[in-house]
């Protein structure tokens, strides 16, 4: 891990496995308000453009709104229900992505979140989504 990002307090975020080892790594620092995710976007993230690929955005947010979401309900198993992405703007190979996510409405069963990714000020992918808590009716 770069120096540099140890510096601003970002740590290499748990490696759940499966899927999620295939995207990372990802790191994730403490903010005012909850967390910040992050990664470097490297080649195999990208397409043959050297763009970084869609579906790698989206799973990026997925993560990271499906990690707000899981603390919100107390680390109690929950789904996605429904993600809705739009792409604003490209990243690029070596670009440090980021992303946060908030809570806009928690019901019993379902809970609304939305979020953005962005390369410095510049927003690349804005999503909205809902996860269903699992078990909860």
């Amino acid at each position: 891990m770069n120096a540099d990002l140890l510096a601003q307090g970002w740590k290499a975020h748990r490696d759940a496995g499966g899927f999620e080892q295939h995207i990372g790594p990802l790191y994730a620092r403490k903010v005012e308000g909850g967390l910040r995710f992050g990664f470097r976007a490297e080649p195999q993230h990208a397409n043959n453009r050297g763009v970084i690929h869609g579906g790698m955005l989206m799973s990026f947010a997925d993560h990271i709104l499906g990690a707000l979401v899981w603390y919100t309900v107390g680390k109690k198993p929950c789904a996605t229900a429904s993600l809705n992405c739009d792409f604003v703007s490209a990243a690029r190979v070596g670009d440090w992505v980021e992303g946060q996510a908030e809570l806009t409405r928690k019901g019993r069963s379902l809970v609304f979140v939305r979020g953005d990714l962005f390369v410095a000020d510049r927003v690349v992918l804005s999503a909205n989504g809902i996860w269903k808590v699992l078990g909860a009716e």
